[in-house]
């Protein structure tokens, strides 16, 4: 009986200090969705911090293979090495891409860090305003007419002051953050 107290009050007492991330779609992502019938489509390696890459692989494979089955390839295995394909890139760039690849479509994903001050936990009061605060941005460019088809961008952040009276306080890292953002974009696409 007494083991089941302690546990209650273990999980009131974490589920108390946790904070919630708030997660901002971008107001000029695309409204509408992909449209999956054809094509040969490339999943883009991830332009993410390494410690959370094969993780975000692994979500875009596993969503992108369920709509495209055969026609997805990942970067990774294919026997050459790929150029540097950015978030926005210019027709020049998609037009050597294309030529490198003889891919119809390209998968590109970002996700970068704006701020880690709390890490995923903070022990004691804050003083002042801390925040963890990243972003993931996907895109779909076609390779035969050189544009961008889907764009999305999801910022995501926590953010704790000193009016949290918490002694030990949990929150998402900016890692944590950039795999939720993408999981978000993931389930706005139709």
């Amino acid at each position: 009986m007494k083991k089941s107290i302690n546990l209650i009050y273990f999980i009131l007492l974490i589920a108390s200090s946790c904070h919630t991330a708030t997660y901002i779609h971008d107001l000029e992502s695309t409204p509408y969705g992909i449209d999956y019938r054809e094509g040969k489509w490339l999943l883009n390696d991830p332009n993410v911090p390494y410690s959370i890459q094969k993780k975000q692989t692994k979500l875009a494979y596993k969503f992108f293979y369920n709509q495209l089955g055969s026609q997805l390839v990942v970067a990774d295995s294919l026997p050459y090495a790929l150029p540097h394909l950015p978030i926005n890139p210019d027709t020049l760039r998609l037009e050597n891409f294309k030529k490198i690849t003889h891919f119809d479509y390209v998968i590109n994903i970002e996700s970068k860090s704006i701020e880690d001050d709390i890490g995923s936990f903070k022990i004691g009061k804050p003083y002042g305003k801390s925040k963890n605060r990243a972003y993931t941005i996907l895109q779909v460019y076609d390779l035969n007419t050189l544009e961008t088809i889907y764009s999305r961008k999801v910022l995501g952040q926590v953010t704790l002051d000193e009016k949290d009276n918490n002694d030990l306080t949990l929150v998402k890292s900016s890692n944590g953050l950039m795999v939720s953002s993408l999981k978000k974009i993931l389930r706005k696409i139709k």
